[in-house]
């Protein structure tokens, strides 16, 4: 009989280790790194070099421990919104939660989220991070244009890396404005901008309709410019998302997908 239990605890043993071992790597598995398949950077005309949306910072050169230094500098609150960003927020939550129920005396495994405490996803393989700004100050990224009386000073930056080891890809500045008039005076300046850094616009999407103030810019009708070089791309574009939503203008500069991004490249 003592036999019997003995052996009975070594399966129950064995079981737990290889249930164990099963938990870790489903874990490592999903949230390892599998990057997409890139292309090499096409032949065609290279940006010019030296080009920054932000100072200190460009697609293609910049690595995100220099992207956090420098908005962090400047006093902005950024996080990651990527899906693994926003699932280790939710598993860190649910944890505090829970460490606050057994200190309490209660049971943690009743609280609720509480089965997100150690859950990962499937979709945390892609080792994406989005460092997104909100409410920034953008004066600094051009004094003239975004320190005008009248014009919105704020907005939001976002920050794009296909992975943490990898340079940043994407970097996007968006405001919302409710004037037709302001908005089509800092599209028409943002274009100025990028024109003196990277020559004329290589394409246009749509334009602003100059026949009447109250309709520059027809609602969900895009206008763009665009840069587009073999190793770059910019894009600055206004969508009118009507009255109550106000109008969106965007500053985008890019290592255009699926280009792998030149590790350091100027």
């Amino acid at each position: 009989m003592k036999r019997v239990l003995v052996r009975v605890l070594q399966v129950v043993g064995v079981l737990v280790v290889v249930a164990g071992a099963i938990r870790g790597y489903m874990v490592w598995d999903r949230s390892r790194d599998v990057l997409p398949e890139f292309t090499p950077v096409p032949a065609g005309p290279r940006a010019p070099a030296g080009f920054e949306v932000i100072a200190g910072i460009s697609p293609g050169a910049t690595t995100l421990a220099q992207v956090q230094a420098q908005t962090a500098r400047l006093g902005w609150t950024c996080s990651d919104t990527s899906m693994r960003g926003l699932m280790k927020l939710g598993r860190e939550a649910a944890q505090a939660k829970m460490a606050e129920a057994e200190a309490r005396g209660e049971d943690p495994d009743a609280v609720s989220g509480a089965s997100r405490a150690h859950y990962v996803s499937k979709k945390e393989q892609n080792p994406q991070v989005q460092w997104s700004c909100e409410k920034v100050d953008l004066i600094g990224l051009d004094p003239v244009v975004f320190a005008n009386p009248g014009k919105a000073a704020t907005g939001a930056v976002t920050f794009i890396f296909d992975s943490a080891a990898l340079p940043l890809r994407y970097i996007v500045t968006s405001r919302k404005f409710f004037s037709q008039k302001e908005t089509l005076e800092v599209f028409e300046a943002e274009v100025v901008r990028f024109t003196a850094a990277l020559g004329a616009p290589t394409s246009r999407l749509g334009k602003p309709d100059l026949s009447g103030e109250q309709k520059i810019f027809a609602r969900r009708n895009p206008v763009n410019a665009v840069w587009d070089f073999a190793d770059r791309r910019a894009t600055v574009g206004v969508m009118n998302m009507g009255p109550t939503r106000g109008i969106d203008i965007r500053e985008i500069y890019e290592v255009p997908w699926p280009v792998i991004v030149p590790l350091l490249a100027p």
